[in-house]
């Protein structure tokens, strides 16, 4: 593909893209958040945007390298690839924080009486804001300065001298042989070392921020890998049945009742809350109350999950069938993509890891066969990165019903506060740097020679003091999908929390 063209092709899908973020905010926003809140607004479409540009920096970068070791294209793209970078890492440690934690003093000002203003909003935001920064950005260049390098691993030629002007030399004298680059070949001799090399500052953020989004993939992006396609079929089995008027009235009583407790309970936590903001309690019995505030969240969600099922049930009579088909048809499409995940790391990203031979290419060869035919290696690409993405926001929803410390932040469809919005971008945005890193490891065979390898698979991958962090993360991610898979052998769908009465 020409220059032209390429570069023609990416300008249409960067305006296609913002349209696709645009729609989603439309379609997840409260119908509270309708033509107000502008500012979060724009945060949640540019934070998607650059997530979605990140992901598919990587086959842009494959089409302008063209499998060569110059690169055909014109694109710079490792310029390209650091400034969508360090643009990502400005919004999730200075946008997302300040969008949250404003809105989270809105928050606290609205419930108190003090008649507090948006100014009062944005003093807290910046009181929290200023030390994150000054915090995380002296943290970044203590570690900068100490070990900001790379060690990496090379081959080591030596030989003997040599009479100038010797007919017998040539560019190919000490070219290895079959045998291995440790035996002798002439007077020369090879041995493994490793040559440190220095990394610029902004290749460093890049590698902490991106280390950080690796911990939270590995959590989230594992269980994800297991309960994204399982719920989507449970969804299917479990789907709600058809039920009389009598059952629907007892069902109905019992929910307004539960209902009733839970409303007693917001306002007497709601009091709580403004006890202790009045008094300045921010100790250990504050946050015990911020924890209790979480649960209560989740009791509310549980409540709004049978409401909803018991109206599906008797007014729907079951909900719409075509809508369940479509979650049966997208868990058995994810149990493939999953189970394709786990193989493919198992057969090639652990042994590459460990510098040892993979077992098979797997994916890598299927990526490099199809990317023939325009466009369709990237739909290939596009489906498995961006399936990643989804499996971290569900393992964040996931594990946000599990345990009580966590703030949930529920995606759903028309209902989705601009809070929650802002949050779960940050997540995906953080994580897509992690996914692209991720992605140029897995099909290192199918990203050869490009910039993404580069700056992922040479620098980044071994900087001093986070070269065996991503290998260990890498097993963390197996190891959170197993205990998440074993957690629905031994837990049954009945018995799950979210549809356990009464509430807590």
């Amino acid at each position: 593909m020409s220059s032209g063209i390429l570069i023609a092709t990416s300008a249409v899908f960067g305006l296609l893209v913002i349209v696709a973020a645009i729609y989603f905010v439309v379609y997840f926003q409260h119908p509270d958040d309708k033509w107000v809140a502008w500012f979060p607004k724009v945060v949640v479409i540019i934070g998607l945007t650059l997530a979605c540009y990140n992901v598919f920096l990587l086959p842009l970068d494959v089409a302008n390298q063209s499998g060569s070791l110059v690169a055909k294209g014109s694109i710079p793209m490792t310029k390209l690839n650091l400034a969508f970078y360090i643009i990502t890492i400005i919004i999730c440690i200075v946008g997302v924080p300040f969008t949250v934690l404003f809105y989270e003093g809105a928050d606290e000002s609205d419930s108190d009486d003090d008649g507090r203003s948006s100014g009062s909003a944005l003093g807290y935001a910046i009181k929290w804001m200023v030390p994150i920064a000054l915090f995380s950005g002296g943290i970044i260049t203590v570690c900068y300065w100490f070990l900001g390098y790379a060690n990496v691993a090379t081959i080591k030629i030596t030989s003997q001298l040599i009479q100038s002007g010797s007919q017998s030399i040539s560019i190919d004298y000490c070219a290895p042989v079959a045998g291995g680059p440790t035996i002798p070949v002439g007077i020369c001799t090879y041995a493994s070392g490793h040559v440190y090399v220095s990394v610029s500052p902004l290749v460093y953020i890049v590698a902490v921020v991106s280390f950080v989004g690796w911990i939270v993939f590995a959590v989230f992006g594992g269980v994800g890998l297991v309960s994204l396609p399982m719920d989507l079929v449970q969804s299917f089995i479990h789907r709600p049945k058809r039920i009389t008027a009598l059952q629907y009235q007892e069902r109905k009583t019992f929910v307004g009742q539960q209902a009733q407790l839970l409303m007693e309970a917001g306002k007497t936590l709601q009091e709580e809350l403004k006890d202790m903001r009045r008094s300045g309690n921010t100790g250990r019995r504050y946050r015990t109350v911020k924890n209790r505030e979480n649960e209560f969240r989740k009791d509310v969600l549980i409540l709004e999950y049978h409401y909803r099922r018991l109206e599906d049930s008797y007014k729907n009579q079951g909900g719409n069938f075509l809508w369940q088909i479509a979650q049966l048809i997208g868990g058995c499409v994810g149990s493939v993509l999953s189970l394709v995940w786990i193989i493919h790391i198992c057969v090639y990203l652990i042994p590459v890891e460990l510098q040892v031979s993979p077992l098979s290419l797997f994916l890598n060869s299927f990526f490099i066969s199809v990317n023939s035919v325009p466009f369709l290696g990237t739909a290939f690409y596009a489906m498995f990165a961006f399936y990643l993405l989804g499996c971290v926001v569900k393992g964040n929803a996931k594990l946000g019903m599990r345990l009580f410390f966590v703030t949930l932040h529920p995606m759903k469809i028309g209902e989705t506060l601009m809070s929650s919005l802002v949050f779960n971008m940050g997540i995906i945005l953080l994580c897509s740097l992690s996914v692209s890193q991720f992605c140029t490891l897995a099909f290192s065979r199918f990203a050869a020679y490009t910039a993404n390898a580069a700056i992922f698979g040479v620098q980044i991958q071994n900087i001093n003091g986070l070269e065996y962090g991503y290998d260990i993360l890498i097993f963390a991610l197996l190891g959170f999908a197993l205990f998440t898979a074993i957690g629905y052998l031994y837990s049954p769908y009945k018995k799950q929390r979210e549809n356990l009465l009464p509430f807590q």
